[in-house]
C-alpha cells in the first residue's frame, strides 16, 4: 500500500470480513463513523493517528518496507 487511497478498499474488505458495520469499526477504533467513511472512500487527508487506530482495531500492525531492498522495519 503506497497511498491512503489504496487503504480505503482494504479497510472496507477487512471490516466486511468481520461482518462489522462502519459504526462498529468506529466504536472499536475510538473514531467517528464519518472518519471510517472518509478512510474507506480514500480521502487523502485522514489523520494518521486515527488511521493507525483503525488498523489496530482490525487486528493489524503496519510495518515499513524499503522499496529497493524489501527490508521491513517496525
Amino acid at each position: 500500500m503506497r497511498t491512503v487511497r489504496e487503504a480505503g478498499p482494504l479497510v472496507r474488505e477487512l471490516r466486511e470480513e468481520r461482518a462489522w458495520s462502519q459504526a462498529e469499526l468506529a466504536r472499536r477504533a475510538s473514531v467517528s463513523r464519518t472518519f471510517v467513511i472518509d478512510l474507506e472512500s480514500g480521502k487523502a487527508s485522514v489523520e494518521t493517528s486515527k488511521f493507525m487506530d483503525v488498523f489496530q482495531a482490525l487486528g493489524f500492525e503496519i510495518a515499513i518496507r524499503d522499496n529497493e531492498t524489501g527490508a521491513v522495519r517496525w
